[in-house]
């Protein structure tokens, strides 16, 4: 089943992706079946399902970083793999789920190279406005004090909060995240997913982030992809999440808590 609600954004009246009978598999076993989704800027997406449902894979597919077993992806109407790498760097942008680094860099340094798709090699990194950019994405995530340290002695959480900023010095219209609050603790990731609906309520910027957590989704996502064995359902957050289809999904019985941020969903 792919149950479809559409939904109109402020920013954009058509769709920034689309997929068409999209399928994933991992070692031949299926993960996906044809998937017809579209994402609009404005739009912040959760993508949710057990381990192992298919949510990283999704993101590498849309990335362009691994093949569809099937079925079509379009950026701005323009298939996917007819995209130059170039110009790809530009549309969207990928935070993996974790950050390895084999040498020392500073942190302003690491940000800057965020700006490789919009300079050539001779000005990339020698630009003041570049490192502008760069410290603004850096203040907008509260690590502007520690430009100057080496990446190799950041927690984890400064970490992925250096690779964001990263990405936004990279400046996509579509940001795929692969669990952008791993390595943060509790406050921390009520400010990141805060500062990513800013991101599509504000910028109108497209986002998608795989999520563990069902109440970080139903707070601040405005959609959500829910991925079950061979069916999925899709649309707004208040459609999507909710008992039965949670409890179809993850095996497990929920309750439904109302609360005075909104409802929370507890596992039995």
């Amino acid at each position: 089943m792919n149950t479809v609600i559409n939904s109109a954004s402020k920013f954009h009246q058509t769709a920034l992706l689309r997929t068409g009978q999209l399928r994933i598999q991992h070692a031949q076993r299926p993960l996906i079946e044809a998937l017809n989704w579209e994402v609009s800027a404005g739009q912040f997406w959760c993508v949710l399902g057990r381990n192992g449902a298919g949510k990283t894979s999704l993101l590498n597919v849309v990335a362009g970083l691994a093949q569809p077993a099937g079925g079509r992806i379009h950026l701005h109407g323009k298939a996917l793999d007819a995209i130059t790498p170039h110009e790809l760097a530009r549309v969207r942008g990928l935070l993996q789920q974790h950050q390895i680094d084999t040498f020392s860099s500073s942190v302003i340094d690491t940000v800057l190279a965020g700006r490789f798709p919009w300079r050539d090699s001779s000005s990339w990194g020698n630009n003041e406005q570049d490192r502008r950019v760069a410290l603004a994405a850096l203040a907008a995530l509260n690590m502007q004090q520690h430009a100057q340290r080496d990446v190799l002695h950041l927690s984890g959480g400064e970490r992925q909060r250096v690779a964001l900023a990263t990405l936004l010095t990279q400046a996509p219209e579509l940001l795929l995240l692969d669990e952008p609050t791993s390595h943060q603790d509790i406050p921390a990731q009520m400010t990141m997913m805060r500062f990513l609906r800013t991101l599509a309520e504000q910028q109108g910027k497209a986002l998608i982030a795989s999520c563990h957590d069902i109440n970080l989704a139903a707070r601040f996502a405005t959609h959500a992809l829910l991925l079950g064995e061979g069916e999925c359902w899709q649309g707004r957050v208040a459609d999507v999440l909710n008992v039965a289809n949670l409890e179809r999904v993850f095996g497990s019985g929920f309750e439904r808590v109302e609360t005075v941020q909104g409802a929370v969903y507890l596992a039995r």
